[in-house]
C-alpha cells in the first residue's frame, strides 16, 4: 500500500510540479569493481586538494581519480555523542582534521597521517573540557563548537553561549560575518551577536503544528544571500531564510524523505531522496525531479540516493545506498552518442552506418545499409532520427551519398600535400616534397590500428575512426611535429567499430562520425576545454619498484611522516636513489584527456611533455603520471609538475616536491673537512717529524764533529810536545853521548812539561794567571822556570802561557758554540783585541776566519 502510495505521490510531482528530464543525465558507476570499499555510500565531501572523500559503512575512501585509500576504524576511535540524533555529517577542519558524526557516535580523522584519533575523551580533557560533550558543530569559518551541559562553548574556550532558556534541541549552527545561527528542531533560527554573546532575534520557518513534520533532521548550507535549511520528520522540506529580510521561504515539501542538500555557485539546489533527485533553480524557483537516473550503458538505477554531493569541476556525484558511487558531468562525454536505439532498424541485425550528407538548409542526412535518415537534435535535448524515402531526398545530395558509399578509399591528401592511408595495421604518411613516408601504430597514439576512415576539419587537424575509438592528429606548423590525442568510449565514442570512410565534416563544423549500431557527433562547442580547477597532487612514492607506506621504516629511516598529498619533502639515503612519483590532475570529468609537464631541476633541461595515447611509458588513460628516475647522484632536487586537459594551455598552478639524496658519510661536507684536517695533521706530523729527526741527525753530527776536533786538537797538541821534547833533546845533544841515565831525565823533562800544561790549562780562565803564579805552582823561582822552559822548548814561560791559551781559543773556535768575547774570556785573554792579534800571529788569519778555514782544508 505504500508503495503504491509513493508511486502516486512520484507521478504527481512529475506531472504536475515538474518536468523530469532524465535524458540529460547519463551517470557512470563507481563502485567495488573500481576499488571502492564497500558499495554503502554514506557522505560525500571534496577536500582543499581537490580529493574526493566517500564515507561508506565500511570504510573513509580517499580519491584521486584513479586509486582509492581506505582508513580503517577501530572500536577505541568512537566516542558516545548522546546528543546527537542525526544521521552521517561529516565536518572539515583547517588542519587537515575531519569530524564525522553519526547516530550518538563522534570520530576523528587525521588526514596527514591517515588515521584516526584515538581516545577522543583524553583529547577534550587535553583541550580543558572535563565534562562529556553532548553534540558538536562547525561553522562557516570551520571553528569547532562544542556543546557541554547547555552550553556552546567555542574551541578554544573563548566564547561561551548559554542555551538553557532556548526551547528544543540544537540541531545545526553556521556564521555570517560577526553573527552565530543556530537551527533548533522546532525550525526556528536564533540569531546570537559573538562580540557580546547577546541574543538579537529569532525567527521560525513554520508554524508550531507543522514542527512535528519536520522535527527529526536538519541540513544548513550557506548560499550566496542566506541559509538553505533541508528538514525531515514525517515529510521531507526544503526552506530558505534570507539573512538581510530574517524571512523564511518554505521551497518544497515532500511527504518523503530528502536525504542530502548540496548548492552550486550558480544557487542550484541538488537534493537526493530514496528515489531520485531534485534539482530547484533557487533564482527562478524552476523545480527539476528526476524519479528514475540513468547510466552511461542505458540501465535504470533502482535504488535509494544517501547522499548528493556538487564538486568543484561542476561535476555531480550520488552515494547509493548498495550500488556505490555515481558521476556526472555536463561536459564528461565530449562525444554525442547516437546508438541503436534511435535507428528504426530490424532488432535482428547491426545498423552499419554507411556515410553523411548535408542539404542547403543545414540537415544532416545518415545514411544506413538499409534506410536514409534525417537528423534532427532539439533544444530540449532530444535526439532524433527520422527515416526519409529515397525520392524525397535531394537528387544531387542522394546521387553523393551514394558515391560515398561505393567509392571508399580510407586516403587523404591534405592542405599540405601529405598523403594519408589508412590499413588494417597502422596509418601511414607520405611526404611527396621529402619523399619521405612514415607508419603509426598504437605505440605512436593511434587509439588502434586497424583505420577506418580519415577527414581533415577546417583547422587541418586530421581526424581518424578505427576499430576502437577516434584519433585527433595536430601537426605542428613550425616543425612539422605531429601530436595525438586519442578519443575511446569514456569520453562518449562508439563502443565496437568504425564504419569504412563514414566520417564528415558539416557546414557549422560539426563533425560526425559513422560506425556499428549508431555514430558519433563532435560540436564545435565540446571542442573546447575549461582549464582544469586544481594543480597535481603527489599521491604515491615508489622506492626501487615497492610502494612507500605512510611512518614506515626503509632501510631504517622513515620516508613518508605524512601522507603523500601533504608532503612537500623528501629526504633519502644515497642507495635510495631508485624512484618513481606518482601525480594525479583529479581529473574526474574526462581523466584520458589529462596532460602533463615535469621537470626534475638539477637532471632535465627542460620541461617534458606528456600526450595521452602510450608515446611515453609515463602516461596512463587514467589520468595519473608516472615518473621514474633512476640511480639519482647525491643533491637536492625540485620536481616541478604541471597540468592541462586536452587545450593543452599551461596556465594552471605547479606542485613542486623537493627531493634530497643524501651522500654517503664519507662523501658529507663534515667528512670532507675531517678528511683535510686529517691530511693536514699526517703533512704536519711528517713535516715535524722531518724536521725534529733532521735537527737531532745534525746535532748528533755536530757532537761527533766536535769530538772529532777536540781528539784533532789532542793529538796536535802531542805532537806539538813531542816536536818540543824532541827539539829540547836535539839542542841538548842527547844523542849517542848520552849516558844510560838519559832516559830518566827525559822522563823527568816529560813530567815536568805535562806538568805545567797541566796547570796553564787548568787556569786558562784566570786572565792574571802569571809566570809568577806558575813557578810556584811547580815549586821553582821564576829564573829556573824559564830556564828550564828555555832549555826544553826554547820558549820563555810568558809565551808557553799564551801559546797554550790561543791553542784553546782555535778549539773553541771550531765548535762554533762561542762567540769571540766568550771565547776570550774563557782562554783569559784581557781582551777580544788583543786576542785576535796574538791569534793572528800564530795562525796567520783571525780568529772570526779560523773555523771557515779549518772546514776548507778538510
Amino acid at each position: 500500500m505504500n508503495r503504491i502510495i509513493r508511486l502516486i505521490i512520484i507521478l504527481f510531482f512529475s506531472i504536475t510540479s515538474v518536468r523530469a528530464q532524465s535524458n540529460d543525465f547519463a551517470f557512470s558507476p563507481i563502485n567495488v569493481l573500481q576499488g571502492l570499499s564497500d558499495n554503502q555510500v554514506r557522505y560525500i565531501l571534496q577536500l582543499p586538494d581537490g580529493r574526493m572523500v566517500f564515507k561508506t559503512s565500511g570504510n573513509i575512501n580517499i580519491y584521486d581519480g584513479a586509486h582509492f585509500r581506505y582508513i580503517h576504524q577501530t572500536p577505541k576511535d568512537v566516542y558516545p555523542l548522546n546528543g546527537y540524533d542525526g544521521f552521517y555529517r561529516i565536518y572539515q577542519a583547517k588542519n587537515s582534521i575531519l569530524w564525522i558524526k553519526d547516530h550518538h557516535k563522534l570520530m576523528c580523522v587525521d588526514l596527514r597521517i591517515e588515521k584516526y584519533v584515538p581516545n577522543l575523551d583524553t583529547f577534550f580533557k587535553k583541550k580543558g573540557f572535563e565534562k562529556e560533550v553532548d553534540d558538536l558543530f562547525m561553522d562557516s569559518n570551520q571553528n569547532l563548537w562544542l556543546l557541554i551541559s547547555g552550553k556552546l562553548i567555542s574551541e578554544d574556550a573563548s566564547i561561551t553561549i548559554d542555551l538553557s532558556n532556548n526551547n528544543g534541541v540544537l540541531q545545526d549552527l553556521v556564521s555570517h560575518n560577526n553573527n552565530l545561527y543556530l537551527f533548533y528542531n522546532s525550525g526556528e533560527v536564533i540569531c546570537y551577536d559573538l562580540k557580546n554573546k547577546n541574543k538579537l532575534y529569532s525567527k521560525a520557518a513554520y508554524s508550531k503544528k507543522e514542527q512535528d513534520f519536520f522535527k527529526n533532521t536538519s541540513l544548513v548550507v550557506k548560499g550566496n544571500k542566506g541559509f538553505y535549511q533541508l528538514r525531515n520528520g514525517s515529510k521531507g522540506g526544503f526552506f530558505f531564510f534570507d539573512i538581510r529580510k530574517r524571512i523564511w521561504t518554505k521551497i518544497l515539501e515532500t511527504n518523503y524523505t530528502l536525504n542530502t542538500l548540496v548548492i552550486n555557485p550558480n544557487d542550484t539546489a541538488y537534493i537526493s531522496c530514496s528515489n531520485g533527485i531534485w534539482i530547484i533553480d533557487c533564482k527562478t524557483g524552476k523545480k527539476t525531479y528526476l524519479p528514475t537516473l540513468k547510466k552511461v550503458d542505458g540501465s535504470i538505477l533502482n535504488t535509494e540516493i544517501s547522499t548528493i554531493f556538487y564538486d568543484k569541476q561542476d561535476g555531480l556525484w550520488l552515494g547509493t545506498y548498495n550500488q556505490g558511487l555515481l558521476y556526472y558531468h555536463p561536459s564528461r562525454y565530449k562525444f554525442t552518442y547516437i546508438g541503436r536505439s534511435y535507428f528504426s532498424e530490424s532488432t535482428q541485425k547491426d545498423v552499419i552506418v554507411q556515410a553523411f550528407a548535408e542539404d542547403k538548409l543545414g540537415n544532416v542526412y545518415v545514411k544506413s545499409q538499409s534506410f536514409i535518415y534525417r537528423y534532427n537534435f532539439s533544444p530540449k535535448g532530444d535526439k532524433i532520427l527520422k527515416v526519409i524515402e529515397a525520392s524525397l531526398v535531394p537528387k544531387e545530395l542522394l546521387e553523393k551519398i551514394n558515391t560515398i558509399n561505393k567509392n571508399q578509399k580510407i586516403s587523404l591528401t591534405d592542405n599540405r600535400g601529405w598523403i594519408w592511408t589508412g590499413t588494417q595495421d597502422g596509418l601511414k604518411l607520405f611526404d611527396p616534397k621529402k619523399q619521405k613516408e612514415s607508419i603509426f601504430y598504437t605505440k605512436d597514439g593511434l587509439s588502434n590500428n586497424f583505420i577506418h576512415a580519415i577527414l581533415e576539419d577546417r583547422n587541418h587537424n586530421i581526424w581518424v575512426t578505427s576499430s576502437y575509438g577516434i584519433t585527433k592528429l595536430e601537426v605542428d606548423t613550425i616543425n612539422e611535429k605531429i601530436h595525438f590525442t586519442k578519443f575511446t568510449s569514456d569520453v562518449g565514442t562508439l563502443e565496437g567499430e568504425y564504419s569504412d570512410g563514414a566520417v564528415f565534416e558539416a557546414s557549422d563544423g560539426t563533425l560526425y562520425f559513422g560506425g556499428i549500431n549508431g555514430f558519433n557527433i563532435l560540436t564545435a562547442k565540446s571542442k573546447n576545454t575549461n582549464k582544469l580547477p586544481f594543480k597535481a597532487v603527489f599521491t604515491n612514492l615508489f622506492l626501487r619498484g615497492e610502494k612507500i607506506e605512510l611512518a614506515k621504516s626503509y632501510d631504517d629511516r622513515v620516508i613518508l611522516h605524512e601522507a603523500a598529498p601533504y608532503t612537500k619533502e623528501i629526504a633519502l639515503s644515497y642507495d635510495q636513489n631508485f624512484l618513481s612519483f606518482e601525480f594525479s590532475a583529479l581529473n574526474y570529468q574526462n581523466p584520458s584527456q589529462t596532460y602533463y609537464r615535469y621537470q626534475l631541476e638539477g637532471i632535465d633541461n627542460h620541461w617534458r611533455e606528456t600526450s595521452i595515447g602510450g608515446q611515453n611509458e609515463n602516461e596512463n588513460t587514467d589520468g595519473i603520471l608516472k615518473i621514474s628516475y633512476t640511480n639519482l647522484p647525491p643533491g637536492k632536487y625540485k620536481l616541478k609538475v604541471m597540468v592541462s586537459n586536452s587545450n593543452k594551455q599551461w596556465n594552471g598552478l605547479v606542485t613542486n616536491l623537493f627531493v634530497t639524496i643524501n651522500a654517503p658519510w664519507w662523501k658529507t661536507t663534515t667528512a670532507y673537512i675531517l678528511f683535510i684536517v686529517l691530511l693536514i695533521s699526517l703533512i704536519g706530523a711528517a713535516v715535524f717529524g722531518y724536521i725534529y729527526y733532521t735537527r737531532k741527525k745534525l746535532e748528533r753530527n755536530h757532537r761527533e764533529e766536535v769530538l772529532l776536533i777536540r781528539i784533532k786538537n789532542l793529538i796536535e797538541q802531542c805532537d806539538f810536545l813531542q816536536s818540543e821534547k824532541e827539539s829540547y833533546l836535539t839542542q841538548t845533544n842527547l844523542n849517542s853521548t848520552f849516558s844510560t841515565n838519559s832516559n830518566n831525565e827525559n822522563k823527568a823533562d816529560n813530567a815536568f812539561l805535562t806538568r805545567a800544561l797541566e796547570l796553564v790549562e787548568k787556569n786558562l780562565e784566570v786572565s792574571d794567571y802569571s809566570v809568577e803564579q806558575l813557578s810556584r805552582d811547580l815549586c821553582m823561582d821564576r829564573t829556573g822556570l824559564y830556564r828550564k822552559l828555555i832549555s826544553l822548548l826554547d820558549k820563555s814561560p810568558s809565551l808557553f802561557i799564551r801559546n797554550i791559551r790561543l791553542q784553546k781559543a782555535a778549539a773553541l773556535l771550531l765548535e762554533g758554540e762561542y762567540n769571540i768575547a766568550e771565547i776570550t774570556e774563557k782562554v783569559g785573554f784581557s781582551s777580544s783585541s788583543y786576542l785576535s792579534k796574538c791569534f793572528q800571529e800564530v795562525y796567520g788569519c783571525r780568529p772570526s776566519e779560523y773555523a771557515e778555514k779549518s772546514r776548507k782544508s778538510t
